[in-house]
């Protein structure tokens, strides 16, 4: 079955602070993790960590729910975009991370969150959360 919209969640970068605290050295850029829906209303949560990856196949609605507010808690970016056809042909061979596994959901090619950001929003996402604009059009 196809998905019929793919939803990227973007996190903000780790800070010093966060590192001092104990977060990861691997979130020093940031992350970001994926989720859509097919024709039959099914979810799912592709949330591809340093700690290992996590996959949430969902059609109860209380569950997408709690999943949505989840994610709009802790996202600071969350785009929208309807998958095309395009297809990699040659997988990618150095160091999966969490950008280039949700490129290849779409397709694409990414190597850090910041480049699968940009490489979104060029190809038509749709802003559907941020965090990081100010109020009175600033930021």
């Amino acid at each position: 079955m196809k998905v019929l919209e793919w939803y990227f969640g973007f996190h903000a970068p780790a800070s010093l602070r966060d590192l001092r605290a104990g977060a990861s050295l691997r979130t020093i850029f940031g992350h970001v993790e994926a989720w859509g829906y097919t024709a039959d209303d099914t979810w799912i949560f592709f949330d591809p960590r340093g700690a290992g990856t996590r996959i949430l196949i969902t059609h109860l609605h209380d569950e997408v729910e709690d999943q949505m507010v989840a994610r709009l808690e802790t996202c600071q970016l969350i785009l929208k975009i309807a998958p095309d056809d395009r297809q990699l042909r040659v997988p990618l061979h150095l160091g999966m991370n969490c950008a280039s596994q949700c490129a290849h959901l779409v397709g694409r090619r990414a190597f850090g969150p910041g480049g699968l950001r940009r490489m979104l929003l060029k190809n038509g996402a749709e802003i559907i959360h941020d965090t990081e604009r100010r109020p009175g059009g600033k930021g």
